[in-house]
């Protein structure tokens, strides 16, 4: 730096800019908080699903997808098992619950996994909820994929069927199984609605 100053009424400050810029990413990367450089370190190390015991319906993102819907399901107030969802996510993994409001448009609430499930408690504690899956399109590409997901929700197995949508799914393959990093859906309307009968497949 001593040398760069004092040549600094010799060479053009162009020339010299260049020069200065390795020593200045240097000095901002060492002024973060050391918990934030370990926590980078960290995340580049591990799996991208986690260091938990892979489930076996993680072995397709078919069966993966599947076993969410079995998760979230149940009568009002049981239960669920909430460790086996966790597993089937990845570390940071972000859900994001959508809702057509007036005021709003179209509402969106990104949310981590466990409030996602504090939210499932609050909401279906006096009512049962049950997902199944009508169809599902799947792109894959190496350790990524993105898998379309119809659905129907019903308050009882055989019920009246309360809501039609799409689940969007984000994927990620560590090697060993599939885990979700990330996942939204739109509901059935009037603007966008989903074929009557059949499996209800919009992308056909």
């Amino acid at each position: 730096m001593n040398i760069l100053r004092n040549l600094a009424g010799v060479i053009p400050a162009r020339w010299t800019a260049p020069l200065l810029l390795p020593g200045l990413l240097l000095g901002l990367l060492s002024a973060l908080p050391a918990a934030c450089r370990a926590e980078d370190a960290t995340r580049a190390e591990q799996s991208a699903c986690g260091a938990q015991r892979a489930d076996p319906a993680a072995a397709s993102p078919d069966s993966l997808v599947k076993a969410l819907y079995d998760t979230v399901s149940g009568p009002a107030n049981s239960a669920k098992n909430w460790a086996r969802l966790e597993g089937l996510h990845a570390p940071g993994a972000l859900i994001t619950p959508t809702q057509h409001r007036p005021a709003l448009g179209f509402a969106a609430a990104p949310q981590t996994l466990p409030a996602f499930i504090a939210l499932n408690e609050r909401l279906f504690a006096k009512v049962g909820f049950y997902e199944r899956e009508i169809f599902q399109r799947v792109q894959q590409f190496g350790h990524i994929a993105h898998v379309w997901s119809g659905y129907e929700t019903r308050e009882h197995p055989g019920g009246v069927v309360n809501s039609r949508g799409v689940n969007s799914f984000q994927l990620l393959h560590d090697g060993r199984r599939w885990c979700v990093l990330s996942a939204t859906w739109d509901t059935d309307t009037a603007d966008h609605s989903m074929p009557a009968g059949g499996d209800g497949d919009p992308f056909k």
